[in-house]
């Protein structure tokens, strides 16, 4: 490999996150196309999909571990940070975080999700 490409690939890696801390939030990013459409999805009409499956199959501690550790109305927090504010493991942390993606996985919301994405 030219060492003139693994300059270039660190450029990028540093400029993406560049603009991602200057984003601070999923929600603030904008799709390039039309803002208000996700591959022919409404923009606001998805996120309220997301937010009723969220409310619905998770309780309120889960709800905002899933948002702080993807970075969802906030910004994104490591797991090791997580622990330390909770006063657990990060393991005790990651444990907590597949046993609610399964919840997700099965629940009916999601089904309904998944049928929305793919009309």
């Amino acid at each position: 490999m030219d060492v003139t490409e693994l300059h270039d690939e660190e450029n990028l890696l540093v400029q993406l996150q560049d603009r991602w801390e200057n984003y601070g939030s999923l929600d603030a990013i904008v799709d390039t196309h039309d803002p208000f459409t996700l591959e022919g999805a409404p923009r606001f009409e998805l996120s309220e999909k997301i937010d009723s499956l969220l409310s619905h199959a998770l309780t309120e501690d889960e709800n905002l571990l899933l948002r702080q550790t993807l970075g969802m109305g906030c910004k994104q927090r490591s797991v090791k940070s997580l622990a330390q504010q909770m006063g657990t493991t990060q393991k005790a942390i990651q444990k907590k975080l597949v046993s609610i993606v399964e919840k997700l996985r099965y629940h009916d919301d999601s089904i309904e999700l998944w049928k929305y994405l793919n009309r």
